[in-house]
């Protein structure tokens, strides 16, 4: 199975450039992980993949009033947190560069404890990032519009029964 990640579109059109798209063909879902800014993004989304999302600090009342603070997915037997992060204890200390990916992960933890996570996706940072932390795959897929050095990424998880893997994909 294939999921598609993105985060931090903050496009308050909701028309995603194609490059995002085009990453996303073939894949069996789609996790935003916030900032998405309107619901529109979701619905252009959906023309690939079903989607399930979670709400950013940067989304208007329509996309704060109808999606979650954060969810759990199931996948091919494993359970995917999905979150934006903007609730980091701290955030002056853990978010300016270089980011403390320590205690971002320990907050990540955290807020899916108890819930049996095999992976975390997360955004705010626009920052793309995989890394294997206490176990638990997590993944940021950075802004898919906004992101360093003037290229977006998204990020792709492929999960069999036995394993999950997370890459990062730069868009052109």
């Amino acid at each position: 199975m294939k999921i598609g990640l993105i985060s931090d579109t903050h496009l308050s059109s909701g028309r995603l450039p194609e490059a995002i798209l085009d990453a996303f063909r073939g894949v069996d879902m789609i996790l935003h992980a916030g900032d998405l800014v309107t619901m529109r993004v979701l619905r252009h989304l959906e023309t690939v993949a079903p989607v399930t999302a979670v709400q950013g600090n940067m989304d208007l009342p329509g996309a704060r009033l109808n999606l979650p603070l954060k969810t759990v997915v199931q996948a091919e037997g494993h359970r995917i947190g999905l979150i934006h992060g903007h609730h980091v204890p701290h955030p002056n200390r853990v978010l300016p560069p270089p980011l403390d990916f320590e205690a971002m992960h320990r907050y990540l933890l955290s807020e899916f404890q108890g819930e049996g996570v095999d992976c975390i996706v997360y955004g705010h940072t626009h920052q793309a990032h995989v890394e294997t932390y206490r176990g638990v795959l997590v993944v940021n897929p950075g802004s898919a519009t906004r992101g360093r050095g003037g290229h977006g990424t998204v990020g792709l998880l492929t999960i069999g029964q036995d394993r999950i893997r997370g890459e990062i994909i730069q868009l052109s």
